[in-house]
């Protein structure tokens, strides 16, 4: 498991929250760093599950790992002196398929991550933030760019990167592979950009935030023009900027 080679073995906790119906509890070892939430409804979606997590949390950082993702070695040791300075650090994106990397979001030798790379990019990247801090998902498409979007807004738009990376490991059939995926995605984009227009954000970086989803959409429309068929949206995006460079 990544997590125990994430450093910080110690005053860790891991809190495993199910989507699927499992009582993980009845699985995984029972060890005092490990907690479960209570089996909650089926399929509630990725924003809900993260949520129930995060009611549980007794640290005063947390990070999210989705059961199909891994963290690179020393993820937690690498973030958490950056999010001690400021309440936020963010790793790279790195992206897996059949188990070979094929992408680094984003740019390798970037040494900051800013509001404009989330919408160049259309990525996820996954925080380690203060509980404090830490706000409440959607449960709608692109939830996780959302609480993106937002913490970077909260902290001036640009944080920067830690020596790591988040592990995004892609599945056969994902969520970016289906035919109709442009199409949803297109219409939680134009809903995010309408809300966090109006929303709570810092004068000075609600524009930016803004403006992310509407890149996103941008990207969103080209992948569905442009895509080889079965083409993910990963490696759609791993090709464009290759072409750029």
């Amino acid at each position: 498991m990544s997590v125990c080679a994430a450093g910080l073995s110690e005053g860790v906790e891991l809190i495993v929250a199910s989507d699927d119906g499992v009582d993980y509890a009845d699985i995984l070892p029972d060890v005092p760093m490990l907690r479960y939430t209570k089996v909650g409804p089926v399929g509630s979606g990725p924003g809900p599950t993260r949520n129930r997590a995060l009611a549980l949390a007794r640290g005063a950082f947390v990070a999210y790992l989705d059961a199909d993702d891994t963290w690179a070695p020393g993820y937690l040791t690498a973030l958490l002196p950056l999010a001690r300075q400021s309440g936020l650090a963010f790793g790279r994106t790195q992206v897996f398929e059949a188990g070979q990397m094929f992408c680094v979001l984003p740019d390798p030798k970037a040494d900051t991550l800013s509001l404009e790379d989330v919408g160049r990019t259309g990525a996820s990247y996954h925080p380690l933030v203060a509980r404090s801090q830490a706000r409440k998902m959607l449960n709608r498409t692109s939830q996780d760019v959302r609480h993106t979007v937002e913490l970077l807004a909260c902290h001036g738009g640009q944080v920067p990167l830690g020596d790591t990376a988040y592990e995004l490991r892609l599945r056969p059939g994902s969520l970016t592979t289906p035919e109709d995926y442009s199409v949803r995605v297109a219409r939680a984009y134009a809903e995010h950009a309408a809300e966090l227009a109006q929303s709570d954000l810092p004068v000075a970086t609600r524009q930016r935030a803004v403006e992310v989803f509407r890149q996103k959409a941008k990207l969103n429309a080209a992948y569905e023009k442009e895509r080889i068929s079965g083409e993910s949206f990963y490696r759609f995006v791993a090709r464009k900027i290759a072409t750029q460079m």
